[in-house]
């Protein structure tokens, strides 16, 4: 009776990756295709944690059909005061190394150890191959670089 048992199931086990194997396979092709249909680029956050302040930046909106091309910033810190313009201490470099200065800032106000909104720069085209976010100044740190691979 536990053979029975026990071969029940593992044989229910292994449909039931099977399963996964083949159904959750073609769900992530089809996922990567709406993706790619849109124009729409997923990157990931990227986290800097130097001179006393945590940077975390999030794209969001990189896509060829998109007029603003938008980054979620959130600033942490326990020792300095977020005091600092964003929109004049962020850049936004291509790769044939042009400068774009960002169009606005909707998020926290300075001050504050805790800041948190989204950065807009105008879309750039023909796109790119790689972006690399700039932002100087803040902490005890005076830049730091985030950089994401379009192609």
């Amino acid at each position: 009776m536990k053979t029975k048992i026990i071969v029940a199931t593992v044989t229910v086990l292994w449909l039931v990756l099977v399963g996964w194997l083949i159904f959750g396979t073609d769900r992530k092709s089809d996922l990567s295709e709406e993706v790619q249909q849109d124009g729409q680029t997923q990157l990931g956050t990227q986290i800097n944690s130097e001179g006393g302040v945590e940077v975390e930046v999030t794209p969001i909106g990189i896509s060829e059909s998109s007029d603003l091309w938008q980054f979620k910033i959130v600033l942490t810190t326990h020792s300095v005061e977020l005091d600092q313009d964003i929109t004049k201490i962020t850049f936004l470099f291509d790769d044939k190394s042009n400068v774009y200065r960002p169009v606005s800032w909707e998020g926290t106000p300075p001050g504050g150890h805790h800041r948190e909104g989204t950065l807009s720069f105008g879309s750039i085209k023909p796109r790119p191959l790689f972006l690399k976010l700039v932002i100087e100044d803040i902490g005890d740190t005076e830049e730091r670089e985030f950089i994401w691979n379009l192609d």
